[in-house]
């Protein structure tokens, strides 16, 4: 009787194996839709439409592997103590950010459409479809799948790059989210659900509407 258990978990390994390699190759998809977005190769509409889709198709992969809702974050659960003092925590790294930034006032389509539709896009995908990917390859080990998907969170920022921004700006432009990344995914993973996240991140995009960085 253990040779179909054992055909089962190697069957597993590779449903997880082919998983890993879907949601790696839509994030690479998902990083050059947000670089080309940022040079100014694709219309904010089009861009703000197309960026659903590596989530969506993020969670239709790990569902085909077996991931439930629950492995994915995908329930309403409460906002732990823990879970607002890290959230609150990721809130102190944008001072500097809008410091930085040139006031633009209110605008709606940025603030209304934009910022809550880049927010549900980008938790979608990192929170809900790249962290529990990683979660199962280091089953027993969250520290460097929290350390994996803010890499690659920060690393789809890396547009500025292509700008002609020195370093120095380039590096602030992915270090940020990549420590938010941290607080972000250790959040999820602590309180077993996405959604306060996702509200969290459309706030701070909304903030980050009323200002510009583009000299």
């Amino acid at each position: 009787m253990a040779a179909p258990q054992v055909l089962k978990s190697a069957r597993a390994r590779l449903r997880l194996g082919h998983a890993a390699i879907g949601v790696l190759i839509l994030w690479f998809g998902f990083t050059g839709l947000q670089t080309l977005t940022v040079l100014g190769q694709i219309g904010e509409n089009l861009s703000a439409a197309l960026a659903l889709l590596p989530g969506i198709l993020g969670v239709g992969v790990l569902a085909a592997a077996g991931f439930s809702n629950q492995d994915c974050f995908l329930q309403r659960r409460p906002l732990s103590k823990l879970g607002t003092a890290a959230l609150a925590l990721s809130f102190l790294l944008m001072a500097p950010v809008w410091a930085t930034g040139q006031w633009t006032g209110w605008n709606p389509a940025g603030a209304l459409v934009f910022a809550p539709g880049s927010a549900i896009a980008q938790e979608l995908f990192f929170r809900a479809v790249l962290l529990p990917v990683f979660l199962a390859l280091f089953k027993g080990r969250p520290a460097p799948a929290l350390l994996l998907q803010a890499l690659l969170f920060g690393l789809w920022h890396i547009a500025p790059a292509f700008l002609g921004a020195p370093l120095w700006a380039v590096a602030a432009v992915m270090g940020v989210p990549f420590l938010a990344g941290l607080l972000w995914g250790w959040q999820v993973r602590r309180d077993g659900t996405v959604y306060w996240v996702t509200f969290y991140h459309a706030l701070i995009l909304i903030g980050n509407s009323f200002f510009s960085w583009v000299k």
